[in-house]
């Protein structure tokens, strides 16, 4: 079985690991040669290792609270179909008693369903051994299989879909209501796909994890074994070339794109692929990110880590550490652009809601108009092509110290983290142009909202009147 980005509950998998009984429980429903059975790894799922009649088998299980048996039936029945059609993959195996899926139910910890895979023909091909023409035939693998997904009809087990994906996401969310960043990409994301064509030419059953560590070339047949369709659902086809080619793209260099070519000719010398689709594929990145995010959240949260072992709760630390690059991901970003003959009327548009005009009264066009005559320096912030927020600073003649003068965003533009990422731009500006070693601002004391932003980013407080806090952030040279 090969390697998953995703895991199970780490609560789950301490407890699923501290002895084989769910092993040896299960496998009594198959045939299997006595003492061969051996733990291999654990992530998304519980795998051991086993010979029948001297050949290499795999268990798989997984705890209830991880998976349901009807998704567990829905991959199995994916994968019949592909094997009816003639595509290679590995083949689920008929326990003792004529069932696909086994449960156990322990005394302390809830059921278990596992099943059990022969092993996959062929050899693990990484990145950088595959030649030109393996790269085209994992394309061309990917796109037989989404020919093949084409034709398969549900029964009564269905996997669910990018909807299903994003309502788990949302679940999760609700339960870190910090995380103001992943709701907004949530709901960012939801939108745009709900946009793109939706027709059975356009999506179907997907892997959704075709990525090297799952596929096995078998050099006489020249194709690959594909493995692992846990993680499957319906989504667009585009989402499955984008989660195989993830490695490829991270890499970022030309050999890179080299191969993510020859993976995309492979592809549609089977398969049509519209070039639209291919200038879709950031946004099923973004898809594929934030799910991840979620589904690592989840796998982290509840883990005692007074009672775990250090094992764990390294994992733990990992995974939290993938999750603080994915959130870096989540902040909009944004441009400090001049403000000219191009732009200035616009920024004479921007304003605050009513309810901020108290601790921010002087409407845009003073602090235009004022910088023109008192060398201030105004700046326009972006978002995109879309004007979001205007921020004026200016040097004290007296001390030399730069002062921001002024910092908003629009309201039809807030709650998006624009605040955050705007101030944070321009903090870079105007070290990295002036090579400052320090910033200062004032606010009003009542806005609470810009106290806690400025703090957050390091500027502290160092005088207070009743009309405003001034505050500093200096820099080591």
């Amino acid at each position: 079985m090969g390697g998953n980005r995703e895991m199970m509950s780490l609560k789950n998998m301490v407890h699923g690991t501290q002895n084989n009984s769910v092993a040896q429980q299960l496998i009594q429903s198959w045939e299997h040669d006595a003492d061969t059975l051996t733990f291999w790894r654990a992530s998304s799922n519980f795998i051991y290792l086993f010979d029948r009649n001297g050949v290499r088998h795999f268990l798989r299980f997984i705890h209830e609270e991880d998976n349901t048996t009807q998704n567990i039936q829905a991959e199995l029945d994916f994968m019949q179909h592909l094997i009816a059609g003639g595509y290679p993959t590995v083949t689920p195996i008929l326990s003792r008693n004529g069932n696909w899926i086994e449960t156990i139910r322990t005394a302390d910890h809830g059921c278990y369903y596992g099943v059990v895979f022969e092993q996959a023909k062929g050899i693990h091909l990484p990145l950088d051994r595959m030649t030109d023409r393996q790269v085209q035939e994992w394309g061309k693998s990917l796109a037989s299989m989404h020919i093949l997904s084409g034709s398969h009809t549900s029964g009564a087990a269905k996997r669910g879909s990018w909807l299903d994906a994003l309502s788990f996401v949302s679940s999760v969310m609700q339960r870190h209501p910090r995380e103001a960043g992943a709701r907004r990409e949530l709901e960012q994301v939801r939108k745009q796909l709900s946009k793109l064509p939706a027709g059975a030419e356009h999506m179907g059953l997907i892997h959704y994890d075709f990525e090297t560590d799952n596929i096995f070339y078998v050099e006489e047949e020249s194709r690959y074994r594909a493995i692992d369709f846990d993680d499957a659902m319906i989504h667009w086809y585009a989402m499955d070339i984008v989660s195989a080619i993830t490695d490829l793209v991270e890499q970022d260099d030309d050999n890179a794109q080299r191969k993510i070519e020859l993976f995309l000719s492979g592809y549609r010398s089977i398969k049509p692929l519209d070039e639209q689709y291919v200038q879709w594929f950031p946004l099923f990145q973004r898809f594929s990110d934030l799910y991840t995010f979620a589904r690592l959240l989840r796998s982290a949260q509840d883990m005692d880590v007074r009672s775990s072992p250090e094992w764990a709760i390294q994992l733990r630390d990992k995974l939290l550490k993938v999750c603080d690059r994915i959130r870096e991901r989540f902040r909009p970003t944004v441009e400090l652009r001049p403000i000219d003959q191009s732009n200035w009327y616009a920024c004479t548009q921007l304003e605050v809601t009513d309810e901020q005009k108290n601790v921010f009264p002087v409407p845009t066009v003073y602090w235009l108009a004022e910088s023109a005559y008192c060398r201030f320096t105004p700046l326009a912030i972006y978002t995109g092509e879309q004007l979001a927020g205007f921020a004026v600073y200016a040097i004290d003649p007296d001390d030399g110290s730069y002062w921001i003068m002024a910092y908003m965003i629009d309201q039809n533009f807030q709650h998006r983290g624009l605040g955050r990422s705007g101030m944070e731009e321009l903090v870079h500006y105007m070290k990295e142009k002036h090579d400052c070693d320090k910033i200062v601002l004032g606010h009003r004391p009542e806005n609470e909202r810009a106290a806690d932003l400025y703090a957050s980013l390091g500027f502290v407080e160092v005088n207070r009147s009743e009309r405003e806090v001034v505050r500093e952030l200096r820099f080591t040279k």
